[in-house]
């Protein structure tokens, strides 16, 4: 009787995972602005929470990635 492990494979894709951050970090400083607009805030400060919430999404998620491809 013959057993075999399976060798996990590596998922080498930095594109795409770039890319996921990229428009998850896009998507979350949208939402920030919408939310901000809605409670009637004035317009420099719905974008100043959208590009601060896209900045700490985008390195949230960089430092996400950068941990997850160390561990593998």
């Amino acid at each position: 009787m013959t057993t075999t492990q399976a060798t996990p494979q590596v998922c080498a894709h930095p594109g795409r995972d770039l890319a996921i951050v990229a428009l998850s970090a896009a998507l979350l400083g949208l939402l920030a602005f919408t939310v901000v607009t809605l409670l009637n805030g004035a317009p420099l400060t719905a974008l100043a929470a959208g590009g601060t919430t896209l900045g700490a999404a985008i390195m949230g998620g960089m430092g996400v990635l950068s941990y997850l491809k160390h561990s593998h």
